[in-house]
């Protein structure tokens, strides 16, 4: 065609087709398929617009006009959800989904209508048709007429688009680039001032050619700049996501890896710690696929190493575990596993063994290298090991069995004295199947309420008034009948059911002691013992706290024994768990004072207020001048350091008598009450209170020695303190 109007619409019509396959190309290949496909559809609505306008504005009458009108009028209405689309991709803001849905169903509707009526949406009635000739001489069919309500309800619409996608390019141009924010703004004055035209011309105002799809040639340029600058801003920010998330990665391995050494090391010596060695113990079983080779696990306790630590201090004693470590890794195979499973020693897995004899051996070697003299500081510390031995698969099937052989024959090696090497034995197995059933026994026990507590009264040498009640856990079980705490206390804490049974004692303890104090009993103090696995559990004051808040009571009303084999399992550990339970204004005491290695030194760090003179000193007053030195050294102690002590195992007056002498403050004891049923020990605080168990006047009530003995004791006591 050689009108340059004509060939105006054509050339926009590839410029415009072009746009829309570039903007093909990027939805495609770098991702933001949203907002480019949008931005392609509106391309090629525009081009279909620009098409028809050429068709009608080429027409050669005034029918062939209208009918390319009709069309023109379509790809006017077809533009408008794509530039919404393309402005809501664009947004910041999420927006919902339904206006846009509206807004398809609204443009759909008015297509239906374009094509229904013989003059398309625009107008209800046209104006005579006259030819228009343009400025450089080009004569046109202009349509032109009198708009209808559907026409104008439609621009109301897209003006509310165009507002939108303004607000959007609006907030977009906050990237600073001058160059194409000045290019939006005056591409949307050009769309909007060509929208203006064209409506104008539409009612007859002025004759003029449709001109919006020129504008967005314009607007297109500008706003694919915008739209390209927005993707790589985007892409930049992956990039920096996928950096960060890398980062994250790779710190989160680190940690992972740090948590792991934490986990399952030893932080002292470097080894394996026991979940260590129990996951190297799985592993080497799973690969173990030889009958003909076994797998021999080791475990040995250095003979003493406590008393070592009490007596030299514990840095002493980690110095010489740190020694005897670097001994055995010199010592044995490559392919060998050691481990510090335990405060106090270490354990092997010996794999590859063909023969018993091997292990035998392996076992000589180790207590011979164990023998060997270690200097430090100046000093000869001779060391020796007991040792217990399991073997798979002879022993046991799986890793937790293996280590429980291996348990149960250290165990009858140290108790067999020091030095010793024991193999686990069908006798030893038996126990073993013993102690599982025991453990499922126990299991059900919680449940079953097959366990109780019993209270023994603490009771005051100077009044013989009770101040206080030691709640004694005790196990009955059907069929075996009454379980000593000593046998299933152990296998609560190797199997984790302590921290379950030691919540319940705490608070079926706390209730006893609110009800005592409902009952007048004002004054009275309840002792609660604390397994080592207790005293470790994070969650042990969370529990404390709750039992007491829920029951009416306060800290100090609650007081926790930890024996003093529990203090030096884990040293610094527990001093920490100490002072934190210190601060919540629990009472701390140590049980069995004296039968440790280092009483005096954690007398030192800990923030107890009391401690318990062991039975086996109280029982040899009168008896032997050792246990009376031992016990006049405890209570001395315990008065210049203004610490409470409570004498165990009173069973006689003479013994009572011997202990009020030396000024001890409390006893607990046979001779006062055996531990009673919750029943029973209510009854005896009651009588105590009635008077009918009363000490008035320091002791007049309290059992007193005959006069014979009496004199005696009075005597030695003479002659003790003469020799202080």
């Amino acid at each position: 065609m050689s009108s340059p109007l004509i060939s105006a619409y054509l050339i926009s019509v590839g410029i415009l087709l072009m746009a829309a396959a570039h903007a093909s190309i990027l939805a495609r290949g770098i991702g933001h398929a949203r907002e480019n496909w949008s931005f392609a559809a509106i391309c090629l609505g525009f081009a279909g617009f620009q098409f028809c306008n050429a068709l009608q504005y080429s027409a050669p009458d005034h029918a062939r006009a209208l009918a390319a009108h009709l069309w023109v009028n379509f790809f006017s209405l077809l533009v408008i959800p794509p530039v919404a689309l393309a402005a809501a991709a664009l947004d910041p803001k999420k927006r919902s989904r339904q206006p846009f849905v509206w807004l398809t169903g609204f443009v759909l509707l008015v297509m239906a209508y374009n094509f229904l009526t013989p003059y398309g949406y625009r107008f209800h009635a046209l104006n005579p048709d006259t030819p228009r000739s343009l400025p450089w001489g080009e004569n046109i069919h202009m349509i032109q007429g009198q708009a209808s309500l559907v026409y104008r309800a439609a621009r109301l619409v897209l003006l509310i688009v165009l507002a939108y996608a303004l607000g959007v390019t609006f907030s977009l141009m906050r990237m600073k680039d001058r160059l194409s924010s000045t290019l939006i703004w005056i591409g949307l004055a050009i769309m909007l001032v060509t929208l203006l035209l064209s409506s104008l011309s539409d009612i007859g105002v002025i004759s003029l050619p449709h001109l919006g799809g020129f504008g967005f040639v314009f607007l297109a340029g500008a706003f694919s700049l915008v739209v390209r600058k927005e993707m790589r801003v985007r892409e930049l920010q992956e990039k920096h996501n996928a950096l960060a998330l890398a980062r994250e990665v790779q710190e989160r391995l680190l940690a992972d890896a740090r948590a792991d050494q934490i986990l399952h090391h030893d932080a002292l010596t470097g080894l394996p710690n026991r979940a260590g060695f129990i996951q190297r113990l799985e592993h080497a079983i799973e690969q173990h696929g030889s009958a003909e080779t076994k797998i021999a696990v080791l475990l040995f306790d250095i003979d003493h190493l406590g008393a070592v630590k009490g007596t030299h201090g514990l840095a002493t004693g980690d110095e010489l575990l740190l020694q005897v470590s670097q001994r055995l890794r010199a010592r044995i195979r490559d392919r060998d596993v050691l481990a510090r499973s335990r405060s106090d020693g270490f354990a092997l897995i010996a794999s590859r063994i063909k023969a018993k004899t091997g292990v035998s051996v392996l076992c000589e070697k180790l207590s011979g290298m164990l023998a060997e003299a270690v200097e430090l500081e100046g000093q000869h510390f001779k060391l020796s090991a007991s040792i217990g031995l399991a073997i798979y698969p002879d022993d046991a099937s799986s890793a937790g069995e293996l280590l429980s052989a291996a348990e149960l024959a250290l165990h009858e090696a140290k108790n067999a004295g020091v030095s010793q090497i024991r193999s686990f034995h069908p006798a030893l197995k038996e126990n073993f199947r013993q102690r599982i059933g025991l453990e499922s026994a126990l299991r059900e026990a919680l449940e079953r309420k097959q366990f109780f507590l019993c209270y023994q009264p603490q009771v005051s040498a100077s009044t013989g008034r009770t101040v206080g009640m030691e709640a004694l856990l005790r196990w009955q079980h059907p069929e075996l009948g009454l379980v000593s705490p000593l046998h299933f206390i152990p296998l609560a804490e190797a199997n984790g059911l302590i921290s379950h049974i030691g919540a319940w004692v705490i608070d079926t303890a706390c209730a006893q002691l609110a009800a005592w104090r409902q009952a007048g009993h004002a004054d009275l103090r309840m002792a609660v013992n604390l397994s080592a696995t207790q005293l470790l559990n994070p969650y042990l004051e969370d529990t404390l706290l709750g039992a007491i808040a829920s029951h009416g009571l306060v800290p100090a009303d609650l007081e926790l024994e930890i024996t003093e084999s529990v203090l030096i399992q884990d040293p610094d550990q527990t001093v920490l768990r100490f002072n934190a339970l210190r601060k919540l204004g629990l009472r701390l005491s140590i049980d069995d004072f004296g039968t440790g290695y280092s009483s005096l030194s954690y007398l030192r760090v800990l923030p107890v207020q009391a401690f318990k003179l062991d039975r086996s000193f109280v029982e040899g007053l009168g008896k032997d001048e050792t246990s009376l030195e031992i016990c006049a050294s405890a209570i001395r102690l315990a008065q210049n350091l203004n610490l409470d002590i409570v004498a165990e195992g009173v069973e006689t007056s003479a013994q009572a008598e011997w202990l009020r002498a030396l000024g001890c403050p409390i006893f607990q004891g046979f001779l006062f009450a055996r531990p009673l049923m919750a029943e029973a020990a209510t009854a005896h605080l009651a009588q105590e209170r009635a008077g009918g168990i009363t000490a008035e006047a320091a002791g007049t009530e309290l059992p007193r020695l005959p006069s014979v003995l009496a004199a005696q004791s009075h005597s030695g006591l003479s002659a003790y303190r003469a020799r202080l």
